[in-house]
């Protein structure tokens, strides 16, 4: 059985079984009256994630079908455009970023929970060095080559060809454009 806090992979693939895992991913920082504090760690993670320029993660618990892992995207960098297979919750736990999905891009924050249809088109930036909890079924393995597949750009574009940054307030017709206006959020930049 694997020993709390760790995630075993089985040799050709998938992970041990057992009847419970644990993993300790955040600090207990206590109670302040009524709110836990949790002591989120920023600092990049021991596994590259496949297809990104300078993502790591740490995977946490994963049954082969679904699973978590603690991603950091260092600021300025991101997902490129990708769809994968399965859905994913997003958890921001640290930091500040991006999600691109149907022509928008949105602000993200700590706090904040979001779900990712897997067959839909979408990018994940980072504003400032970003912390996300990722639960996915299935779940793939950070360095798994079938974790995410790319697509063009033009597919986080609406149906009419544009979009639009919901923080900076413009909208072009690709991310060049948007960079010309001042926005510094397109996931254009990632790759």
């Amino acid at each position: 059985m694997p020993e709390r806090g760790m995630v075993e992979e089985r040799p050709g693939g998938g992970v041990f079984e057992a009847p419970l895992l644990i993993c300790d991913w955040a600090a207990d920082g206590g109670v302040d009256g009524t709110t836990q504090w949790l002591g989120i760690d920023m600092t990049p993670h021991p596994t590259r994630v496949l297809k990104t320029r300078a993502a790591t993660g740490r995977s946490l618990v994963t049954s082969g079908h679904l699973g978590a892992d603690l991603l950091h995207l260092p600021a300025g960098e991101g997902f490129l455009p990708h769809t994968h297979p399965g859905d994913h919750l997003l958890i921001v736990v640290g930091g500040h970023g991006t999600i691109t999905v149907d022509g928008a891009i949105t602000a993200t924050a700590p706090g904040q929970v979001y779900m990712v249809r897997g067959a839909v088109p979408h990018a994940v930036g980072a504003v400032t060095d970003h912390v996300i909890l990722a639960v996915g079924a299935p779940h793939r393995l950070l360095d798994s080559p079938e974790r995410q597949d790319l697509t063009e750009y033009s597919a986080l574009l609406t149906s009419f060809g544009t979009i639009s940054c919901r923080i900076c307030g413009v909208a072009a017709t690709g991310g060049e454009e948007l960079e010309g206006l001042g926005c510094p959020h397109s996931p254009h930049r990632f790759g």
